[in-house]
């Protein structure tokens, strides 16, 4: 049961952290291929400005997930390092239960907010993604020129982070449950 808790903790990290350095990977080459193409061809490319912010909010959220799953995020340390151990730990799995929520409530917000305006067109990319309807006569491509695909990231942000709260909650339970493990 340790073992496969590992491969899941390590499984998840690992999704984390390839989400967040391929949306950042993505993003630069689109910044810098749009560099280029500017000052050698003398335009830019038509989405190379818009495409690079929904690709960072991928990013972030990703980011977010590995961040809390490390233990590496912001949090008000000043009054929890004065705190014994125990009660640090216990205070803990309060708060990874409150993420637990917080993130399944993102999850939902997204998803409504998606529903209500995810129809909506991005204008920077209108004319691209009719074009390459066009060109490949898939009409799911079409999608890709509305804000459904990038308020999707909530969802997906919402769920990472509720994941990333539940495998920190397993890990701090069973570390308050543990008699012989000594909590630092």
């Amino acid at each position: 049961m340790v073992t496969l808790f590992r491969l899941t903790r390590r499984i998840a990290a690992g999704v984390f952290a390839f989400g967040a350095g391929l949306s950042m990977a993505l993003i630069f080459l689109i910044v810098f291929g749009n560099a280029f193409t500017r000052y050698v061809f003398g335009s830019s490319l038509a989405w190379g400005d818009q495409v690079p912010v929904f690709l960072g909010i991928y990013g972030v959220m990703f980011g977010l997930a590995l961040a809390y799953l490390q233990d590496r995020h912001v949090r008000f340390g000043l009054v929890v390092d004065f705190l014994p151990p125990r009660p640090r730990e216990a205070l803990f799995v309060v708060v990874d239960l409150a993420v637990v929520a917080i993130g399944a409530l993102l999850a939902w917000s997204g998803y409504l907010f998606m529903a209500s305006r995810g129809g909506m067109r991005i204008s920077g990319l209108s004319g691209t993604v009719r074009s390459l309807r066009e060109a490949t006569g898939m009409e799911w491509v079409a999608s890709l020129g509305t804000l459904a695909p990038y308020q999707f990231a909530l969802c997906l942000g919402g769920v990472l982070l509720a994941v990333a709260a539940l495998i920190k909650l397993v890990e701090r339970l069973s570390a308050l449950c543990s008699p012989s493990s000594e909590v630092s």
